[in-house]
């Protein structure tokens, strides 16, 4: 159609930049470096070939700025669109002048750069440019030696030669010798020489001797001015002489008036810190002194400062923290200020208590919902960072009923709860006040408990929970963080049944799932996530759990040799269920640039009941599948198990999962992005005693018959805060369906219809 052409905006006796091509003799070359020397690219392509914003802008852009439609259409041009990139010679020029100068930065002294252009045969307004380059020999670092005239700055600098990224036989690469200036600074900056600055290294190379061979010299001096030159003058590591903390930190009364505030001020001295704090301290002494790394008398490290940022960071107390270092103003010798220096870490409060109300609308295939959410925080309870949160939860929906599906009253169902929780930065452990692992670790401790009711029109039911754990960092960098909940105690009960439905399931294996249970839980999670939030490279994340329950009461009550009910020990007239389940979730995160990402995630679980459990794993801790954050061709619980097929509404479980997701992630415009995504997977029944549903167990013979496909795309809006997400699903592959009609195409001919409409809040994975 010629209104939405690609050239449609292209002024005559130019041309549209269709493309951009390097031809090169080398193919250690990075294609992407060269492409960010460009001063000119072509328009953007969304799914790498499909030009969205350039169309955009060639539908809805017109000369015309008249009438409210026209201006609203130019309008769209202008902030979803983006015009069509013009060819222009000075900016290939200019382009050029950018690549030598990278390939010199890559040890290409001797490159050559042109270029030429090609118009395009079957539309003369496009024309697409090539880079010709040759690389020439690069210049490789035939030896290299240190000159450095302070004899403890060359110790540190020996024993640190293992981590030097500059080695003998590599090519001359100026980025990789700037990143070994960046890595000398932090490592002597790490002891104890806080002046020390990049200024403070030079490198000298000969390539007199041999054609692309350099003899590197790397030189460090306290100043490279011509008459310092050759002076032997030492650096002088410093020693921090005093430590002030403000926890309550007010910048605003400071500024407005310096000497009233200063008199409200009182000073508190503790282990050679002083705390300095407004109006009464608010904080116990030790929850500062447990976050701060550093100690008066010690050395200065960069690294100690950024391990006490971080730590007061994780109290989950302070608005803002800095961190200042000066030489002290009570010195008058220069030679005893180079020397010391004064710590200050000023602390700004969050407000202690705050609320917050979260309001909420669902419609998930013609079944309205709405819901409420009242929250209450305390951030510092017992004055010791203790976090306290109390949630309360209302919500109704009219659901379609598993008895009469005919029949729905508008908001049939109600659900109501509540939830404490309480975090302490400590282990709360009798006879354990360890602050070195305090201050390695992160440790916390988790105490909750929760209480949850819902009035369905087949049943009503609690659930009652109570937890106690803890959670602390491990690893070198800080990858991983341990949780181990020694107490996880769940009861549920079920109140109300409707007859009807009693009847549907009473001689059906769900029926299990619909009686009181008791859960004594033990769990242990490993989380490793080596994301780093200041570069765009990829990362990976693995979640790793493995829980158990009834272990402990079983043990009891076989030494006490107490009898069993029905073939299992019952507390409270209940059978307390025992069981061993893990779970596996790995997620590969592979960064192309700052607009396009693909996202991998692998996941399996598997629970086992055994012993006490004889009617197999309990609901609560039993795989549904299907939904916003899995497989999102499905609505949530009505695929599976397996290749198991009903008409019944009841929700569907299964004692094992597996799921596999792709997603490939891309802006669009500003706060606008989008999603392709291919999922798989499925649930499986493993009881093969009590579980009578056809084709619900997993088979080895069959499973993979059995794992289900779909795809579809999604928007994200992207408001950094939060992120509001909408998936539009269709299967492609049905397990549920007959062998021989489960593609799409055979069960079915797609209608939009038939896309499932998925709503959530940030990523699935």
């Amino acid at each position: 159609m010629p209104s939405c052409r690609s050239t449609k905006h292209v002024p005559e006796g130019e041309y549209l930049l269709k493309k951009v091509k390097f031809d090169t003799d080398n193919k250690d070359l990075d294609k992407d470096n060269l492409n960010s020397t460009l001063k000119q690219k072509p328009n953007r392509k969304t799914l790498f070939f499909i030009k969205f914003h350039l169309g955009v802008y060639n539908v809805f852009k017109t000369e015309k700025n008249k009438n409210f439609l026209q201006r609203f259409s130019n309008r769209i041009a202008e902030v979803v669109g983006e015009p069509p990139v013009i060819y222009d010679k000075d900016e290939t020029e200019r382009s050029i002048i950018n690549m030598n100068a990278y390939l010199q930065s890559q040890s290409y002294y001797e490159a050559n750069v042109e270029y030429k252009t090609k118009v395009k045969k079957l539309n003369k307004k496009k024309i697409v440019l090539t880079y010709m380059i040759n690389s020439g020999e690069p210049y490789i670092i035939n030896k290299f030696d240190y000159d450095i005239s302070d004899p403890k700055i060359m110790e540190l600098v020996m024993l640190d030669t293992v981590n030097s990224l500059v080695k003998t036989k590599d090519k001359l690469n100026t980025e990789i010798l700037q990143s070994e200036r960046d890595r000398l600074v932090r490592m002597l900056k790490s002891n104890g020489y806080y002046y020390f600055s990049i200024n403070n290294i030079h490198y000298y190379a000969d390539s007199t001797k041999n054609k692309y061979e350099a003899e590197l010299t790397l030189a460090i001096r306290k100043s490279f001015q011509e008459e310092n030159i050759n002076s032997d003058e030492s650096f002088v590591p410093q020693t921090i002489r005093n430590i002030y903390i403000y926890p309550d930190y007010n910048s605003q009364l400071y500024l407005s008036d310096e000497e009233a505030y200063k008199e409200h001020l009182d000073t508190l001295f503790i282990d050679g810190y002083k705390i300095i704090y407004y109006d009464g301290l608010k904080i116990k002494p030790t929850t500062l002194l447990q976050s701060c790394f550093v100690s008066v008398g010690d050395w200065y490290s960069i690294q100690n400062i950024e391990k006490t940022h971080s730590h007061f960071s994780s109290l989950k107390q302070f608005r803002l923290i800095n961190i200042r270092l000066n030489a002290p103003e009570d010195v008058v010798l220069e030679t005893q200020k180079e020397r010391f220096l004064d710590m200050h870490i000023y602390l700004t409060p969050l407000k202690r208590r705050s609320y917050s109300v979260e309001l909420e609308g669902s419609n998930t295939s013609g079944n309205i919902g709405m819901a409420g959410v009242i929250t209450y925080n305390n951030r510092n309870l017992l004055r010791g960072a203790q976090n306290l949160s109390i949630r309360g939860l209302l919500s109704f929906q009219s659901l379609t009923s598993v008895i009469d599906d005919n029949k729905v009253s508008f908001f049939n169902t109600l659900e109501y709860g509540g939830e404490i929780k309480l975090n302490i930065p400590r282990l709360m452990i009798p006879f354990f006040e360890n602050y070195e692992f305090v201050k390695n670790h992160n440790p916390h401790t988790r105490i909750s408990t929760s209480f949850n009711f819902q009035q369905r029109p087949e049943y009503s039911r609690s659930i009652t929970n109570a937890a106690f754990g803890y959670v602390w960092k491990g690893g070198k960098n800080n990858y991983i963080t341990h949780s181990v909940n020694p107490i996880d105690l769940y009861v549920v009960k079920i109140l109300k049944f409707d007859p009807d439905f009693l009847a549907e399931i009473s001689n059906s294996f769900l029926k299990f799932s619909y009686e009181d249970q008791l859960l004594t839980v033990i769990s242990y999670n490993l989380l490793f996530n080596n994301q780093n939030i200041n570069k765009s490279q990829n990362f990976s994340m693995l979640w790793f759990n493995v829980e158990t329950s009834g272990n402990i009461p079983a043990a009891i009550y076989k030494l006490a040799d107490r009898p069993k009910v029905n073939d299992s020990y019952r507390f409270l007239g209940i059978e307390f269920s025992q069981f061993v389940k893990t779970d596996l979730d790995y997620r590969f995160y592979q960064i192309f640039n700052e607009k396009h990402r693909m996202v991998y995630r692998a996941y399996f679980g598997i629970g086992i009941p055994y012993g006490n459990s004889t009617k197999g794993l309990p609901f609560i801790k039993k795989y549904f599948i299907g939904g916003a954050n899995d497989l999102r061709a499905w609505r949530v619980r009505t695929l599976g198990p397996g290749s198991y097929e009903t008409s019944s509404t009841i929700e569907q479980n299964g004692d094992m999962k597996l799921v596999l997701n792709m997603e490939y992630r891309f802006k669009m415009i500003s706060f606008l992005n989008g999603a392709l995504f291919l999922d798989a997977g499925n649930i499986w029944s493993i009881n093969k005693k009590n579980d009578e549903r056809q084709g619900a167990l997993f088979e080895w013979n069959r499973f993979y018959k059995e794992i289900a496909l779909g795809t579809g795309f999604g928007l994200r809006l992207d408001f950094s805060f939060f992120l509001i997400r909408l998936d539009f699903g269709v299967p492609l592959y049905d397990p549920q369906n007959p062998e021989g009609k489960r593609w799409i195409g055979s069960f079915r001919n797609f209608q939009i219809k038939d896309l499932t409409l998925n709503f959530g809040i940030n990523y699935p994975f």
